[in-house]
């Protein structure tokens, strides 16, 4: 569960300050009073039973028993309690905001957007609202929605790191190359160690034929962990600048993974270990993905490798499977739609501005 560090709950709740008045209500900040900032759920719905017996406001305590049952993964009673506050106050926005949240968890995405559409429509803080909404228009395949969300914290909050980094990777998605590099750039400003910044800004570059610029921005975001994917367009970056350390780095790259599961396997193919066709049995069958994801990392970088042999038509075959796919999530698709243009093939825009035909 991405939530739920009780410093992060204290804000979502936007709970008032403290004010020295006759009555504090027992159940402001009650799951925050656990001296261990890494309080079990049970904790938290301990202490929410107990602001809610000493006479608290009670919907504010159901939200905070909701938060400790999120972080149990017991999703059902999250609702439950969301519910109960609604109940008692339909425009208690953080009520809906934490349903939102939970109904993600289970995977209905729809009913999620709609509580956070609601939590917004309430009046719910930009920084949190928008954020949720915008990572659920993400995984709905709404960039375009995703970015105007992301967009929104920014314009409350300039120096809301975390949303430059997911306003680039909207952008980054739609291909509006410019603007996702801009705001991975400055994700890194605030925050040089942003990992996933440094890899986003890695991908534009490449996309954007700035192959020895994409180089140490691969190399930083792989500095902390192996990954089988950026270090195959590590190497695609390393090769196609013609960097003399090209091999000897995927090499490198490659001893810290599998080779017989994707993504290691990616390597393992331009280190000439297996073949095109054994790459692609085990991209697809080994992958974490759904079977479509799988094969769209496992077409590409088969066309990446015909298209290094000299074989363009096999090449415009594979990268037209990718597309065909229709996983537009990622970076592999991207890659396709960049090798066919760079053939003379007109592939449209997924940025809905775009001049159709783009």
């Amino acid at each position: 569960m991405r939530l739920y560090n009780l410093a992060f709950a204290a804000a979502a709740l936007a709970l008032p300050a403290c004010t020295n008045t006759v009555y504090v209500n027992p159940c402001y900040g009650a799951g925050l009073l656990i001296p261990d900032q890494e309080a079990t759920g049970a904790e938290i719905v301990a202490a929410a039973d107990k602001c809610i017996a000493d006479g608290g406001e009670r919907k504010q305590g159901l939200v905070i028993r909701s938060g400790g049952h999120m972080r149990e993964t017991n999703y059902e009673a999250a609702i439950a309690d969301a519910d109960a506050a609604i109940a008692l106050d339909p425009n208690y926005a953080d009520a809906w905001y934490y349903r939102g949240y939970a109904n993600e968890e289970l995977g209905r995405i729809d009913a999620a957007r709609s509580d956070f559409d609601k939590a917004i429509e309430l009046g719910l803080a930009p920084g949190y609202a928008f954020r949720a909404r915008g990572r659920v228009k993400f995984l709905e395949n709404d960039f375009a929605g995703a970015y105007d969300d992301f967009d929104a914290i920014i314009a409350a909050d300039p120096n809301d790191q975390e949303a430059y980094r997911l306003r680039g990777a909207a952008a980054h998605v739609l291909e509006r190359w410019s603007q996702a590099e801009a705001d991975f750039t400055k994700a890194i400003e605030l925050d040089p160690n942003d990992l996933k910044a440094y890899s986003g800004r890695a991908y534009v570059k490449y996309f954007t034929g700035r192959y020895a610029a994409a180089v140490p921005d691969f190399k930083k975001a792989l500095s902390k962990k192996p990954e089988g994917l950026k270090a195959a367009f590590l190497y695609l970056a390393m090769r196609r600048a013609n960097d003399p350390d090209t091999d000897a780095e995927l090499a490198r790259q490659a001893e810290t993974l599998d080779a017989t599961h994707n993504p290691g396997v990616f390597p393992a193919l331009f280190l000439g270990r297996v073949t095109i066709d054994e790459m692609v049995r085990v991209a697809t069958e080994t992958g974490i993905h759904k079977p479509r994801e799988n094969e769209s990392e496992g077409f590409f970088y088969a066309g990446m490798a015909e298209l290094f042999a000299g074989h363009q038509d096999r090449a415009e075959q594979w990268f037209r499977r990718v597309l065909a796919t229709g996983v537009i999530r990622f970076d592999e698709i991207r890659g396709a739609r960049k090798e066919l243009r760079a053939m003379g093939i007109k592939v449209p825009s997924p940025d809905p501005r775009a001049t159709p035909g783009s």
